[in-house]
């Protein structure tokens, strides 16, 4: 299972979560879907392709983009060189 992480910065209440959520539940391989509209984010867990999600979202009136996953680099408490 992947995840995917994305950006919706027109999600910005509660029905915009509910909405994004609901579209986003229906896309095929989708197994899991978390928004948090205090970032704007939603991450995705499941089989789906990068192109039916964002093409959920735009037909819902959601457009978004696919945010780089973390790496251990950014990881707080660890230096580089380490």
């Amino acid at each position: 299972m992947t995840m995917l992480t994305l950006r919706v910065p027109g999600m910005t209440c509660r029905h915009c979560v509910r909405k994004v959520t609901a579209v986003l539940r229906d896309v095929p391989g989708v197994q899991l879907v978390q928004a948090d509209l205090t970032t704007a984010t939603v991450v995705l867990r499941g089989e789906p392709t990068v192109a039916d999600v964002l093409g959920a979202l735009d037909e819902a009136g959601y457009p978004g983009a696919v945010l780089p996953p973390p790496t251990s680099a950014a990881t707080p408490g660890r230096r580089a060189g380490r």
